[in-house]
């Protein structure tokens, strides 16, 4: 209810290609400010920033968003001209008797804003109708969601959504996980000497992708769409390995340290170590457990709703720790943006497994997915480091 304090003062220096985003204050159970930082431009885009609505008594955010250059005002009667952008990726997965209601865009004072799908409960001889934006008249008009009969007829197709930009293939599509840009995840290992096999794993490597240890081609690599293996070359020193993919700026993969190395050795005791971690992990969660399968599904069921009502302040919480921990231009770096897209998709993976595991009472596959966790962990950790080195060399 208290007024957001008057901004600060920002003087950021101007830099070709990239839009300054001023800070704001936040409220947090007290007022604090997020300072301003770069964002890469967007072709035909320009930034609406953010503004402190006051809504009777109360105060009330609305986030800046990017919005076409040359977008027409609303209709008369308050209908955007726009299309909605794609609709979000949402991981819901399943719940006994409850009906998950995907998330929508919602046309709020001037902007598209993303309203969060939800669980509500079963009724009885109903289905959920999905709400959908239809374009009449020359704008959009919103067609809310209800509960309707079951085997009603389905509503008219909706209109189809406009082609991506620049031809690009829609990476929205719902419940998909997609990377187009050829990115690394991991290598292995980390040090040798000459002639010691490297293999760095990724996603979409282009056929004719070209190795550089140092800036120097590396000869007799074989590439594959999602792996690349290539030898020490003779009388290397320690250096930055990277890729070039064919276009655009060169895809830094890590440092290698010249060393006598036994990786194999390595790798075994790292998986020993790994295999020892999940069985504890398992052990400790069996105590856990104790209680009868239907306590645990109560107790699971507690904890999605739980995550549920939290998730916007542990997205807010956890961005805090990484702007906390990397700069924010680091974070806007698309090599960064991949890594922890793929993170993300493969953590929330995983946990889907334990999940299932875990009620199953398999206790054999819960110490398999533990030890993937503690190498996914430890991979995103490495590829973030190395990231963090590359992006702190790059001129």
């Amino acid at each position: 209810m208290e007024a957001p304090p008057a901004p600060r003062a920002e003087t950021p220096a101007a830099r070709a290609g990239f839009v300054w985003i001023p800070g704001r204050w936040d409220w947090r159970g007290k007022w604090e400010w997020v300072a301003g930082h770069e964002e890469r431009e967007r072709a035909g885009k320009k930034w609406r920033e953010g503004r402190w609505d006051k809504q009777g008594e109360r105060w009330s955010y609305a986030e800046g968003s990017w919005i076409d250059g040359e977008a027409p005002p609303p209709a008369a009667d308050g209908r955007p001209h726009e299309a909605p952008p794609p609709p979000r990726d949402e991981q819901s997965g399943t719940r006994a008797g409850f009906v998950w209601i995907r998330g929508r865009w919602d046309w709020r004072t001037g902007k598209w804003e993303w309203l969060p799908g939800h669980w509500e409960r079963e009724r009885a001889g109903k289905q959920w109708r999905e709400a959908r934006w239809e374009q009449r008249d020359g704008a959009w008009a919103l067609i809310d969601g209800d509960w309707v009969d079951v085997g009603a007829a389905p509503p008219p197709p909706m209109p189809p959504e406009p082609a991506p930009p620049d031809g690009q293939r829609d990476r929205h599509a719902r419940h998909e996980w997609k990377l187009d840009r050829p990115m690394v995840s991991s290598y292995w290992p980390l040090k040798g000497k000459a002639g010691s096999r490297i293999v760095i794993r990724g996603r979409n490597f282009p056929s004719d992708t070209v190795v550089l240890w140092g800036g120097t081609q590396v000869n007799g690599a074989k590439v594959g769409p999602e792996e690349i293996v290539v030898a020490v070359p003779p009388g290397a020193t320690s250096g930055m390995i990277s890729l070039h993919t064919g276009h655009g700026r060169d895809l830094a993969v890590g440092s290698y340290e010249i060393a006598d190395y036994d990786a194999a050795a390595e790798a075994k005791r790292l998986a020993a170590e790994a295999q020892q971690k999940a069985e504890q992990d398992w052990a400790e969660r069996q105590k856990q457990l104790a209680k009868d399968r239907a306590a645990r599904q109560a107790a699971a069921d507690r904890r999605h709703h739980e995550l549920e009502e939290s998730r916007e302040q542990r997205r807010a919480d956890r961005e805090k720790q990484i702007r906390a921990r990397w700069e924010a231009a680091f974070l806007a770096d698309p090599d960064t943006q991949a890594e922890l897209t793929l993170h993300a998709q493969r953590g929330a993976e995983i946990d889907r497994m334990r999940e299932i595991a875990e009620l199953s009472e398999n206790g054999k596959l819960v110490i398999r997915i533990g030890v993937a966790k503690t190498r996914e962990d430890e991979r995103h950790e490495a590829r973030m480091s190395s990231l963090h080195d590359a992006f702190g060399r790059k001129p």
